[in-house]
């Protein structure tokens, strides 16, 4: 391994209101530890702060504060708003004092009457309150905070509102565009955004931070946008920059630039779930080995601004919409992911739990075993959800150019059960079904935006024979075509040599030989597949034939099948006779120990080519057809064999074009705020909505609810564009601002998360863009788009974007993983860890060790620089890595260290002494904070 450079951050000095030490990510790990171990954790314990006479902190128990909270967590949802088991609410006191169906709940000043204490302190099991089933039963600190509250009169405030009601939830009511609000600050605001922001600044008391430097806002544009920084010709272009309008001329060219797609792709293939194939040695358990297909398709929608409506209703149902549209139906990758082999039912609960989490920010899951403790979301809801996906299964249909569906082919859903039908499962178990009612699709009522229908959908007959589309036998003639030339060209060469250029004379003619047997193979595999081709097309044409047509098509099919089978008889005996050439050659070049088994092979060859010369007595019209499609197999029943199959069908359900239409209608309250909030939390960092795929009654509400949903309608009114939302959101004054808290006393103390957006907050980089931003650096970065994912043993040669590596639940990149990479089951918001080992991958991984050396000899400009323009070397390194000039100090504390280094023995017997040193700084310097940190 590689050893760290010595720390040529130690030292004292400011740089931005900073200590120099915090610059750099490994003196920042040092501090950030030193700190954790001197934490006084007095106040962060998770045991119950009351004291033995069930006081909080000494004090007399408080209603609101004590009292209210544990009922809402323990007991609203069975007895508040969305439900009043037994008539009895108890999310007021009032409502208490008033009871149920058995009386009154709460007795004030008599706790052993009251029948709420009865429930929750009983010691029967069946009696007690929660019931077993929803949980642990009250803590004995609990218990005494209830006790003593009712024995003290149950004091609660007058003017106490009940929960309101479950169906006018923030996220339930229709997202309305609301309107700009008036600011004290008006010419602050760049555009409406601004407004919204501005709002928050004058009701908090906030001022904002000033606009940052050119510098940063093109460095924070260039990683934001496409994923990776501006080079130092690009950053010096856009500082001198004089038009007014720089900014948006910048903005509009990233948004237009294909690394764009991918810097965004990414982040939707963290929300969408993508994982590539993975399973037990070769066999496949989960999503596909070709679902890099839906991945490029994500990226090239992106780049072409495809609606995200468009995006999820192709995601949810091409198949059904475009059914022969094959670049299309790679978006079903979407579902083809959650494929699982040998579990039906935790296939669709991953696919109805995601849909939900991604596409509408509901934890629908969470009502499989009974209805939602929170949501107005009854079990059966869950079924009737299931009952969307129940019919469908995965296959792989051909793509052009590839013949063998084992080595590329799109993998896409269709309706494979069309009459399946959907029961509940009694308390989520799938071996207790409730089979004496049958589940139809259907939406939650509080979620209804109209009278819900589903439409069955006829298909083309290319979508129940894809065998029929022109690709599929285009593509074996093609494939055929190209063997026999290649097979034609070897036999050329082989024939051309002479006993000098390497073969003696007797091996020679036995190669030529051997190369003409396996021409004449070629030639017989191409007529075969000429004839099969044509032998399949008269028989789609005695199937699509009237009845005055019938008996002349089905003659001319029946001809052609014998030619077929001929034809195929003559592809075995040309084989056979290569085979037994092959095998008599062996035999000839065999030692005396091998020659008996040599032997066996010849006969055995002998006799398959007796057996290929063999007419059969009658014509066959038997011949093998080529398949348009391959079904991914499913071991449901057994895992010891594969499940029965259907016939495609001519017909599919129209479930999913039904709950697609429904998810992108335009009155839906959830999509867009969900879709809108997803893209602010990756420009912004801090979601609007804090629980992003939990928009329901136990998530956090919106910190800004008109900007959510200002963006949500704009969204939905530009044509759900994101890239038009994109340039909304980055040519706002509130996405310009500077980073700094210098100065900023007052804000700070105010406001230290900056909830209110007073303040740019420095965001980490995510993996990806860490690895991709080195090698764009070292000019290294391969810009090649698309295609199969690069195996784990190839990536760290490779020099491709990180979105291109594989990415499953078996194969996770280290080095991406080190910096909280996205997990191949669930990841809807980055983690952020700060670990030692992040600072040991910048300067010790053979990634930065090999392009730190390609840097420092890039801005050297030779392998054997001088030392002399040491200074013009450190200032350009600031400038190419950070983006920043350094400060005095700054450039002779790495004076000091290049010294420090060449006065190494070791270092000054190199010839490219100089260099090795450089390239210590240069890691030195990927090390910094400020490399790893969007500002």
């Amino acid at each position: 391994m590689q050893h760290l450079p010595p720390p040529i951050a130690a030292g004292s000095g400011l740089v931005s209101g900073r200590p120099l030490a915090s610059r750099f990510l490994l003196g920042f790990l040092i501090g950030v530890l030193a700190t954790v171990s001197g934490l006084s954790v007095s106040g962060l314990s998770a045991a119950d702060p009351t004291d033995s006479d069930g006081n909080r902190d000494g004090t007399t128990v408080d209603y609101v504060r004590d009292i209210k909270p544990l009922l809402a967590t323990r007991c609203y949802a069975c007895h508040g708003a969305l439900k009043a088991k037994s008539g009895l609410r108890l999310d007021t006191q009032a409502f208490m004092v008033a009871g149920g169906d058995q009386g009154p709940a709460v007795i004030p000043g008599d706790v052993t009457n009251s029948h709420v204490w009865q429930r929750v302190s009983s010691a029967d099991i069946a009696h007690r309150m929660p019931p077993e089933s929803e949980g642990e039963p009250l803590t004995a600190p609990q218990l005494e905070l209830l006790r003593s509250w009712i024995t003290a009169g149950a004091p609660a405030p007058q003017d106490e509102q009940p929960e309101p009601s479950a169906d006018q939830h923030w996220s339930f009511r229709a997202c309305v565009r609301p309107p700009l609000p008036t600011i004290a600050q008006p010419t602050w605001a760049k555009n409406p955004i601004d407004r919204f922001i501005g709002l928050g600044h004058d009701r908090q008391g906030l001022s904002v931070s000033p606009e940052a430097s050119r510098a940063v806002l093109i460095r924070r544009l260039f990683l934001d946008l496409i994923g990776v920084p501006p080079t130092l010709e690009q950053l010096t272009r856009w500082e001198s920059d004089p038009s007014a309008d720089w900014y948006e001329s910048l903005v509009d060219r990233l948004l237009a630039d294909p690394r764009h797609a991918e810097r965004w792709g990414r982040h939707w293939m963290d929300i969408w779930r993508y994982a590539d194939g993975s399973g037990l040695g070769s066999e496949l358990r989960n999503s596909h080995t070709h679902i890099w297909h839906w991945r490029d398709w994500i990226v090239e929608s992106l780049s072409a601004d495809v609606s995200y409506a468009e995006m999820l209703r192709l995601m949810l149902a091409a198949d059904e919409l475009f059914p022969d549209d094959m670049q299309k139906l790679r978006a079903t990758g979407y579902l083809a992911r959650n494929y699982n082999r040998f579990s039906r039912t935790q296939w669709l609960e991953e696919t109805i739990e995601h849909v939900g989490k991604g596409l509408l920010g509901m934890t629908f899951n969470c009502a499989k075993c009974h209805d939602h403790k929170y949501d107005p979301i009854e079990q059966v809801d869950y079924y009737r959800l299931r009952a969307f996906f129940e019919p469908y299964l995965v296959r792989v249909d051909m793509i052009q150019g590839e013949p063998n569906l084992d080595q590329g082919g799109i993998p896409r859903v269709y309706d494979a059960a069309l009459s399946i039908p959907t029961y509940r499962f009694v308390r989520g178990q799938d071996s207790n079904p409730d089979t004496s009612t049958t589940i139809a699709p259907g939406v939650p009522s509080v979620l209804s935006l109209s009278e819900f229908s589903v439409t069955p959908i006829s298909l083309p007959i290319t979508a129940s024979q894809p065998e029929r589309r022109a690709a599929v036998l285009d593509t074996h003639i093609d494939a055929a075509q190209r063997n026999l030339r290649a097979a034609e060209d070897r036999a050329s060469k082989i024939a051309s040599a002479s006993p000098t250029n390497g073969l003696a004379a007797s091996d020679g003619q036995a190669e030529r030989e051997l190369a003409q047997l396996s021409v004449a193979v070629a030639h017989a595999e191409l007529a075969s597949v000429e004839h099969r081709a044509d032998a399949m097309r008269a028989t789609w044409a005695m199937e699509d034939a009237t009845a005055e047509t019938k008996q002349t098509a089905t003659e001319t099919a029946r001809t052609r099948a014998h030619n077929a089978y001929r034809a195929e008889r003559a592809v075995a005996l040309a084989k056979a006779r290569l085979q037994l050439a092959e095998a008599t050659e062996q035999l000839k070049k065999a030692t005396s120990e091998k020659r008996e088994a040599e032997q066996q092979a010849v006969d055995k060859a002998r006799e398959a080519l007796t057996q290929a010369e063999q007419e059969p007595s009658e014509p066959s019209d038997k011949f093998a057809p080529f398949a348009g499609t391959a079904r991914v197999e499913t071991r449901f029943v057994s895992n010891q064999a594969p499940d029965p199959v259907e016939p495609f069908h001519t017909q599919t359900t129209g479930r999913r074009t039904a709950l697609a239409n429904w998810i992108t209608d335009t009155r839906h309250p959830l999509t867009p705020r969900v879709a809108a909030n997803h893209i602010w939390t990756r420009h912004m960092g801090s979601p609007l909505v804090a629980t992003t795929f939990e928009f329901g009654r136990k998530g956090s509400p919106p910190s800004h609810p008109e900007l959510l949903d200002w963006l949500a309608r704009e969204l939905i009114d530009s044509g759900w564009s994101m890239k038009h939302l994109h340039r909304l959101i980055v040519t706002s004054a509130t996405y310009r601002m500077g980073p700094t808290t210098a100065g900023h006393e007052r804000q700070m103390a105010k406001d230290p998360d900056n909830r209110w957006y007073w303040r740019r907050s420095p965001l980490r980089l995510e993996s990806q863009v860490v690895r991709d931003s080195i090698l764009a650096i070292a000019g290294q970065l391969d810009l090649t788009r698309g295609g199969r994912p690069i195996p784990a043993d190839d990536q760290l040669a490779s020099r491709r974007r990180s979105i291109y590596f594989l990415h499953s639940a078996n194969d996770r990149n280290l080095f991406l993983t080190m910096f909280d990479d996205a997990s191949a089951q669930e990841c809807y918001r980055r983690d952020e860890s700060i670990v030692p080992q992040q600072a040991l991958a910048l300067s010790n991984s053979q990634l930065v060790y090999n392009t730190a050396r390609s840097i420092a000899e890039q801005i050297s400009g030779s392998k054997q620089p001088s030392s002399h323009n040491e200074l013009e070397f450190i200032q350009t390194l600031f400038r190419t890595v950070l983006m920043e000039t350094p400060t005095a100090e700054e450039s002779v504390i790495c004076q000091k260290a290049l010294a420090k280094w060449r006065s190494i023995p070791d270092v000054a017997k190199d010839p490219e002494s100089e260099l090795r040193c450089r390239s210590n700084l240069v890691r030195a310097m990927l090390n910094d904070n400020d490399f790893v940190t969007v500002r």
